[in-house]
This record gives structure tokens, sequence and C-alpha cells, in this order.
């Protein structure tokens, strides 16, 4: 069975996102072309923010595989069976994983580049979720699964910015619609540059997983880079941990932070409501532990999405999805405007 990881990079300059090929302790050499590629896709203008149309480098060829493409959707043919599993983080380097960019080619020669931000398997095919196509260009549609190469590729993604921001958190730091919390925080201020060892779909690096409570952030903290400011969303995964002991462990997430960038600040992102009436009494009563303990600190600061979302007598449907622990797309955005203006707030008053 082949097996979903997520890809390590080390901290990213100030105006380009990392590229694989170079930010990885080793890179894979089945292939024997490691050179730049020009690549002919046409893009519109660019925004602040873009993909490279030059510099796009093979990293590995996977091989043929008959897919189906609808949407943000790709379908694998039963015969390429569970391709993946997305409740591993395995740190490989020559699979599918999260943090790829993945180029499909036909007979044609006529090329297209997707990520993608989750994964199932389901009726004898895997299928691979919020896939988003780059430069905008999906294959053309078809009925049938047709026969594409795919490749693993680096293509360099340009940020301009003067500020680093990590986002660091769960899966509502990343999974479905909060892979857009990075660009939503970005059409708030603008003047960012994100970092992590993680990247979304857009393209952002962040250091988001799914499930992480505060322990598991602990566990891969070596991985986070030294940014000038951290977002904090962590928590909600500790519902049924003491949380006494759940503050002590963020504390240690912070010390480690501050031992990064002695100078960086840190925002913690309340705990969000939920449906779930435990996990939103404990998140409740974490969020009053951790107001109190961040008065201790002088460059931590809070970013109280809970209470802004409670203030909406109906939070649950206006913010999030079915499962009453996912933001849908306005919870999403409501999170980008206020951690957005409130790193505007900080930059303008250093």
């Amino acid at each position: 069975m082949k097996t979903l990881f997520t890809l390590l990079a080390l901290p990213l300059s100030l105006t380009t996102m990392f590229t694989p090929a170079e930010s990885t302790a080793s890179t894979p050499q089945p292939v024997n072309e490691m050179s730049r590629m020009r690549d002919s896709t046409n893009q519109e203008a660019s925004p602040k923010d873009h993909y490279s149309t030059q510099d796009i480098a093979l990293l590995y060829e996977l091989g043929p595989y008959k897919i189906h493409v609808k949407n943000h959707g790709i379908t694998f043919d039963e015969q390429h069976g569970e391709i993946t599993s997305p409740t591993e983080y395995n740190r490989l380097d020559t699979e599918f994983n999260f943090n790829h960019i993945y180029r499909i080619t036909d007979d044609s020669n006529h090329s297209y580049y997707f990520r993608f931000g989750w994964s199932s398997y389901e009726n004898d095919k895997t299928y691979f979720r919020n896939v988003q196509w780059i430069y905008n260009n999906p294959p053309p549609p078809s009925h049938d699964f047709v026969e594409y190469t795919i490749s693993i590729v680096d293509i360099k993604f340009n940020q301009v910015g003067h500020t680093t921001v990590c986002t660091i958190g769960d899966s509502q730091t990343w999974w479905n619609n909060a892979q857009g919390l990075r660009k939503s925080i970005n059409e708030t201020f603008d003047d960012i540059v994100f970092i992590g060892s993680n990247t979304d779909t857009f393209g952002y690096p962040h250091e988001g997983e799914g499930g992480n409570d505060a322990s598991a952030v602990l566990r891969r903290i070596q991985h986070i880079p030294s940014a000038d400011i951290y977002t904090l969303l962590l928590g909600t995964n500790d519902w049924k941990s003491d949380p006494e002991v759940v503050v002590i462990k963020i504390q240690k997430i912070i010390d480690h932070l501050f031992t990064l960038n002695p100078d960086a600040t840190i925002l913690y992102l309340t705990p969000l409501p939920t449906t779930n009436t435990t996990r939103h009494a404990f998140n409740a009563e974490l969020c009053d532990l951790l107001t109190t303990t961040f008065e201790e600190y002088k460059n931590c600061a809070i970013v109280d999405l809970r209470s802004k979302m409670l203030e909406n007598e109906d939070w649950a449907t206006a913010y999030f999805s079915s499962d009453g622990l996912h933001q849908n797309v306005t919870g999403v955005k409501l999170m980008g405007k206020l951690i957005g203006e409130k790193i505007q707030s900080i930059t303008m008053n250093r």
C-alpha cells in the first residue's frame, strides 16, 4: 500500500517559498534530470503571491495512473487500489502527500499541476479532495478515466512581504476550508510571508496537522521555524485531558518559540466553539486558564475568535460545517480578518 506523508522543509526566505529540491535533506534520484525546466503554461497577471511559470524542477516520477478529474476532486481507477491513508503522516519523499506539487502529463505531452488537501478510499477507489489546480489550469473534462503520467515536481512560489508568520495548530489551521486560512489573512493584511514545514493547497507554508493536541505539537516542535509572528490555535483536541496539564504543555510550546526568536510575538487564538457540549465546555475552561496565563508573557496576545463567533446566535451554522467542529468558508474568512487585523496592528506599532 502506498502511504501518505508530510514533507519537512527548512525556514523560508522573506520573499520566496521554499522549494523541496533545496530544502529536503536528501532528494530522490530515480529520475535522470533534476535541472530546471521551462514551463509553457500561460497564466494571467500575477497576484502578489504567485507560482513561477519558469522555475519548475522534476523531483520524482511516480508513473502512469488512470484518473478521472472533476472540479476539485480526482478519482483513481480501482486498479490502483488504496493509494493513500489520510490518518498517516509518514515523512517519506517518493509518495503522494499533502505538501508536494504533482504534474500530470497526457499522451500528447500536455501537463497540468495540482496540490491536494485530503484523500479517502471508498468503493475500491482512491479519491483526492480539495484539489487546487496551479495556474487555474485543470485538464479538459472527461467522462471516462484517462491515463496520465504523474510526477512530483517543485514549482517556486513567490511571496512578497516583510513579516514572517507561522500558523501552528491542528486541522482547524489547515484542513478542508481552513486550507484558505492564510489566503484569508493575506486578504486583510498582505505584507506577510508565511513559513512552515507543511504547505496548504494554495501554496502557503504552515505548521498545522490534523488531529494534533498539545503533546503532538511538542513532538514535532523541532520542525517549526523561527518567525516574527506565530499564531497558535491549539487545545480542542485535548478535550479529554486535564485543562491545567494542557496549559503547561502549551507554555512549553511558547517557551520554545521564544528560544527560536526572543523578539517574536505569539498570538494565541482562543479555542473555537463547537456543537459537542463536553468539548465546548472544555474549550471555555481552557480559554479562561490561558487568558490568565498569557498575561504573564510580554510578547503574547490573545485573538479572541471564540467570543467573536459566539456573538452570533446562529454561530453553529454561520461559521461551521455540518460536523460542528471544522469551519465553513465564512468561519475561515472571519478568522482571517481578525488575525490579519491583529498582525497589521502589531507590525504598525513596532
